[in-house]
């Protein structure tokens, strides 16, 4: 019994620090890799315990739809509103959005790849 509490226990810390190693090298990658644009939040996921924010983004002219984290608090002023994002120039599916950094000028939203129906929705 003793053994087995052991393995257990070894594996609950041996996965609490792999998830603290992937978030340190998900981070530095886009730190080394770092490339600026606009992206929109659209939508907030609930769940029993969680919530997960999920926003639409431009790179390349290539649209990219991707979750980044919980929602923020007073998440239904914030949707449909568009933010600084970070992303890494080697995969752009990894991002770090900064809610801190509303963006309002229109003319940096056009040039992030969204559309003028996108503004109004």
């Amino acid at each position: 019994m003793k053994k087995i509490y052991k393995l257990l226990v070894f594996l609950i810390l041996l996965v609490t620090i792999l998830l603290f190693v992937k978030g340190y090298f998900y981070k530095k990658e886009i730190e080394n890799n770092k490339k600026e644009t606009v992206c929109k939040f659209v939508y907030c996921k609930n769940a029993p315990k969680t919530t997960t924010s999920f926003f639409k983004y431009y790179v390349n002219k290539k649209s990219y739809r991707n979750s980044y984290g919980t929602c923020p608090e007073n998440y239904d002023e914030k949707i449909n509103k568009f933010y600084t994002i970070k992303y890494s120039s080697i995969d752009p599916n990894k991002i770090i959005v900064d809610f801190s950094k509303e963006i309002k000028d229109t003319i940096e939203i056009l040039n992030a790849g969204f559309n003028s129906r996108e503004l109004k929705n």
